[in-house]
């Protein structure tokens, strides 16, 4: 792939997980009921779709930048395996914790604060990028 081409990759997947934090409390659900014509949900519906287009917006943004910046196949598969048990496992898992034991706020318990930011956030991708870098790293220096 060319160089520009992988640049224009990576700066688009950070402008995408800037913009996805800079417009964290922007209120998805008004698109979707002004979309739709429905009702609007009530606020754990509405903190559910924020958590889950967030997730799904920043895990899409970092298989780009893993795609830009690796050009390995097998870190891609992996990669996207990761964001499918964030998608289908963590993410389910977290929503149902928090909203059992604290509703639909913002503001969280030190330990689910951390779990929001390991799944919500993209940190679990940020550490296997680094982990993919730190691979290639050694593999350089082998060869």
């Amino acid at each position: 792939m060319s160089k520009v081409k992988r640049f224009l990759q990576c700066a688009v997947s950070l402008a995408t997980l800037a913009g996805v934090y800079i417009f964290q409390r922007v209120d998805v659900m008004s698109f979707f009921v002004a979309a739709f014509q429905m009702e609007r949900p009530s606020p754990e519906v509405i903190f559910v779709v924020q958590r889950v287009v967030r997730l799904i917006l920043n895990d899409a943004a970092c298989l780009l930048l893993v795609h830009a910046l690796f050009q390995n196949r097998n870190f891609n598969v992996l990669a996207g395996a990761l964001f499918l048990v964030e998608l289908f496992f963590l993410l389910p898992l977290y929503l149902a914790v928090k909203l059992w034991t604290e509703g639909p706020t913002e503001i969280s318990s030190p330990l689910l604060s951390q779990v929001h930011r390991l799944v919500v956030n993209p940190l679990l991708m940020l550490v296997l990028m680094s982990g993919f870098g730190y691979q290639q790293w050694l593999k350089r220096d082998e060869a």
